[in-house]
């Protein structure tokens, strides 16, 4: 009987561990930045403690690692967007709530400004300004325009892929050369990624 005990659980409390455990996954990659960094602020390679405690989960930050090197990109990003948030963004981690924190979103009047990047791995430890405005006002035409979330800028010679898998959160993938719209190895990943990260299709 002790040996079938895996088979007693209902139908929906397996259902309901499942979310449980695609939840977990997904902020674990959106927290990173928190969960990444040592005492002393700095950011660790190989975080065995995390690592140890979330072994049965999807790990988004190492597929997201592995597909940089694979396919040779300039940078990933996890972007989110805090304007139409119900609370205002106060940084990474946990913090109360604050009349500080809720003039300091309003007061940002560019664009730009009302992104924040969750999750940046690339040859620069930061996404450059400069990019992250092109990222933003891409996802501005997808949004609003129903415009590709794919661009290609012949004056710089660079690639932009979004993924749009969130709410408020969407992937940007750079490339520093030019990548056709349906490039195999990249339409195959963000497919799979947004699918990984799309909890209602469980």
């Amino acid at each position: 009987q002790e040996g079938n005990q895996g088979d007693e659980f209902p139908e929906l409390y397996k259902w309901f561990y499942k979310v449980y455990e695609l939840l977990l996954s997904k902020y674990t990659i959106y927290f990173s930045k928190t969960l990444f960094l040592d005492n002393n602020k700095r950011r660790q390679s190989s975080p065995r403690a995390l690592k140890s405690t979330t072994a049965a989960l999807v790990d988004h930050r190492t597929k997201l690692i592995e597909f940089y090197k694979k396919s040779k990109a300039a940078s990933v990003s996890l972007i989110l967007n805090i304007s139409s948030m119900e609370r205002p963004f106060q940084g990474h981690g946990c913090k109360l709530p604050s009349e500080q924190a809720y003039r300091d979103v309003t007061e940002r009047h560019g664009y730009k400004d009302k992104f924040e990047v969750i999750f940046h791995h690339g040859r620069e430890e930061t996404l450059d300004e400069t990019v992250k405005s092109d990222v933003v006002y891409i996802f501005s035409d997808v949004v609003h325009k129903n415009s590709k979330p794919y661009l290609y800028d012949h004056s710089k010679n660079r690639t932009y892929f979004l993924s749009l898998f969130d709410v408020n959160v969407f992937l940007a993938v750079l490339y520093n050369t030019r990548k056709a719209e349906k490039d195999g190895e990249v339409v195959k990943f963000l497919e799979e990624f947004r699918n990984s990260m799309n909890v209602s299709k469980v």
